[in-house]
């Protein structure tokens, strides 16, 4: 067959036709069309199985076969082949099924001309060989997806399951056929949904992948599980983006992990009695209460006791990065000026600056900057990092600095120490890893300093890292995001409320704000609004009564979590602040006209999402007071 010319087999029992059509595609040249003809099914099908044809033109109704089981046959025995229909006006109908089944086209017999015909022909051709790749490819795309090894689940935006892989069957010990086209929460797995789908939610608002960590899951057997997954976006388009649940059931790895860390926290825990007890016997004698000693035993006990506390640091800091690597660190977050916090630091480490001739900078802006964390190990991190800066510094200055970019503040501790060579620094954060010791007299580390910081930087949803060049210096960066409080507010909602759902306790919250606050703003002004603010503030923490109360303050209005309260305790609590709110302002809050109100909302009452519950408190609940 010549390279342009389109081999076509007609089956058709009416004896012009074949000859009729040629004449019509005689005038087109780029294609030419070459048609062979047969006038019953049999002998089509016989031509079929002995050569190829780019195209079929089928009639349904013919002498020896009728209907759409003359397609059936026909499509069978050549089913890379387009076929395009031949049809009658009164049985069309009929041609639209045979589409349905495969066909790619049809034609109404008696208004065919040669453009028309021409045009059908090639773009049934193209139509089926586009089919054909894309049947490959998603034959390909079954058969890569089928040899993952990690569970992998489809969902639509609403939540659908699309994909349901053999792992996820292997490893739920549920068909495909019972979890396709069913939502999330009728899969037959007893598993923590809300903390799914609040991942998919922050999945389609950041347009990233997002981890789940311990999703715990009890299989039809009634044992419980744990699962890591990662929720990623699929986008096409200005469509809701599609996600891939993608992971694995990680219990056995978590066993093993959960073996290890108890056993260094034991092994540690039982150093820290006789570390102690050898400790006070070492400095006793080296202090003279049992007796004399010359200047020699004095060196050696003096060498003992620097080996003793180095030994006490690393069994704090194998402790530490145990908690870490468990997934243990308990973070006590507040709202923290971090710029107060490092001039804090900034004075403790003085002394020790000036006695190796150092000088300690501070480099801090002149207001507060206040980020959601936990004060002890915010201290521990800028501890860390100060004192590698002086350890490993033996002439100029160690700087330490805050500032704020953007929506996170960058806090950094600088040096002109030995610096790292460019090679060693995507090593730093490794456990025991100390790339500035030099044999011999010296500071020594554990060298677990920066892997514990590593983690509580990463605990605290931030960022470290390190710049460094030899004999030039190090500059340690931490990046930690600011936060508003209603952001803060929403942090602590969330981690209460999948307490909640754990434990099957309920939980309420309230917020607390002034109803006429722009008539408030002209008539007070901005000092005696914050004046008021200052006091509300002040008037609902005295009426906390649980260590996991928290209120939260932004702008004109303060938010508040009441763990383990239901929603009508909650509105006895509003109440009871409001009166006394009333007896300790009465006078000035009456001149300015200021209008108090509280909206509540609580778990199980009005949803188990903090989205849910934020929307009901902040926009469309209904006002107190």
């Amino acid at each position: 067959m010549e390279k342009n010319r389109l081999k076509i087999l007609l089956i058709e029992d009416h004896a012009g036709y074949p000859d009729l059509l040629r004449d019509i595609l005689s005038e087109e040249i780029n294609p030419s069309y070459e048609i062979e003809s047969t006038s019953a099914l049999k002998p089509g099908l016989q031509r079929l199985g002995k050569g190829h044809f780019d195209a079929i033109l089928l009639d349904l109704s013919l002498h020896d076969s009728e209907g759409l089981h003359t397609f059936n046959l026909v499509h069978a025995k050549a089913p890379f082949t387009p076929i395009v229909i031949l049809t009658g006006l009164d049985d069309q109908k009929l041609a639209l099924e045979a589409i349905r089944n495969g066909a790619q086209d049809y034609l109404v017999k008696g208004r065919i001309d040669g453009k028309i015909l021409a045009s059908v022909i090639r773009f049934a051709i193209e139509r089926k060989r586009s089919e054909m790749l894309l049947r490959k490819y998603n034959t390909q795309r079954e058969q890569i997806l089928a040899s993952i090894t990690s569970i992998l689940i489809g969902l639509n935006p609403e939540g659908i399951i699309t994909h349901w892989n053999p792992m996820a069957e292997s490893t739920f010990g549920i068909p495909a056929i019972e979890t396709v086209n069913k939502h999330l929460s009728q899969c037959g797995i007893s598993w923590n949904l809300a903390y799914i789908l609040d991942a998919m939610e922050e999945c389609r608002k950041k347009n990233k992948p997002v981890r789940l960590d311990d999703v715990h899951y009890k299989r039809s057997d009634g044992q419980e599980r744990i699962l890591g997954f990662t929720l990623i976006p699929i986008l096409e388009s200005d469509a809701a983006p599609e996600f891939l649940l993608f992971g694995a059931d990680i219990t056995a790895r978590k066993q093993i992990e959960q073996m290890k860390t108890e056993f260094v926290s034991t092994v540690s825990h039982e150093f820290r009695t006789p570390l102690a007890i050898i400790r006070e016997g070492v400095s006793q004698v080296l202090d003279g209460v049992c007796g004399g000693i010359n200047k020699s035993q004095e060196e050696t006990l003096s060498l003992s006791l620097l080996a003793i506390d180095r030994l006490t640091r690393l069994v704090d800091g194998l402790l530490d990065i145990s908690r870490i690597e468990a997934g243990r660190v308990e973070l006590k977050k507040d709202l923290l000026d971090v710029v107060h916090i490092a001039g804090e630091i900034h004075k403790a480490f003085q002394g020790r600056a000036r006695h190796k001739g150092l000088e300690l900078k501070l480099r801090i802006p002149k207001d507060p900057i206040s980020i959601y964390a936990d004060r002890d190990k915010l201290i521990q991190i800028f501890t860390n990092l100060a004192g590698n800066a002086l350890k490993f510094t033996e002439k100029g200055f160690v700087e330490i600095a805050v500032e704020g970019k953007g929506e996170a503040v960058e806090c950094s501790v600088a040096d002109t120490g030995k610096g790292i060579a460019k090679e060693d620094l995507n090593k730093i954060f490794g456990k025991f890893q100390q790339f500035s010791r030099t044999v011999g007299p010296g500071e020594k580390g554990t060298g677990l300093g920066l892997a514990i910081c590593k983690g509580l930087v990463e605990a605290h949803e931030g960022k470290i890292w390190l710049e460094s060049a030899l004999e030039v210096g190090t500059r340690a960066v931490f990046a930690l995001p600011k936060h508003t409080g209603v952001k803060v507010f929403k942090d602590y909602l969330n981690y209460q409320l999948k307490e909640s759902v754990k434990n099957n306790a309920p939980v309420s919250v309230l917020v607390f704000g002034i109803e006429n606050l722009s008539m408030v703003k002209q008539k007070s002004g901005a000092d005696k609004l914050l004046i008021f603010m200052d006091l509300l503030e002040r008037v609902i923490k005295k009426n906390l009564r649980r260590q996991a109360d928290k209120a939260i303050r932004d702008d004109a209005s303060v938010l508040v979590v009441l763990p383990a309260t239901p929603k009508k305790d909650a509105a006895s609590v509003a109440e009871r602040i409001l009166q006394m709110l009333n007896e300790e302002h009465e006078e000035n809050s009456g001149e300015a006209g200021m209008k108090i109100s509280y909206r509540c909302a609580g778990f199980p009452e009005d949803g188990n999402m903090e989205r849910v519950l934020m929307n009901k408190v902040l926009r469309s609940g209904e006002k107190h007071g």
